[in-house]
């Protein structure tokens, strides 16, 4: 089975943790998309340039992904959302890549 990981990260540290996260065999996959963001933090609104990674992950590596992720994110609480797959509407060949490129 496979999950879709979400967060958010200042631009100039998407590719580095990204990266990692790809070379450790974490995830099989990362996209980056470049995102503007308007929340509200302790307070106030903040509008920022952000990073979008969108990670693919065995759902067995779910648990060491957000643990490492928090590791190497830069903000005080970081986004980290994971979502669901449809297995039996999605390429059975990609979701067996991901399983296999996701030592755990």
């Amino acid at each position: 089975m496979m999950k879709i990981a979400l967060t958010n990260v200042p631009p100039e540290h998407g590719e580095r943790i990204a990266r990692l996260l790809v070379e450790e065999h974490i995830v099989a996959c990362v996209n980056l998309y470049p995102i503007h963001s308007i929340y509200s933090w302790k307070g106030e609104i903040c509008s920022e340039a952000e990073m979008t990674l969108m990670m693919k992950v065995s759902a067995e590596g779910v648990e060491r992904l957000k643990g490492r992720i928090c590791e190497l994110h830069p903000y005080e609480l970081p986004e980290f959302v994971v979502l669901d797959v449809d297995s039996n509407a999605s390429l059975q060949e990609y979701i067996d890549f991901v399983k296999a490129e996701t030592h755990l």
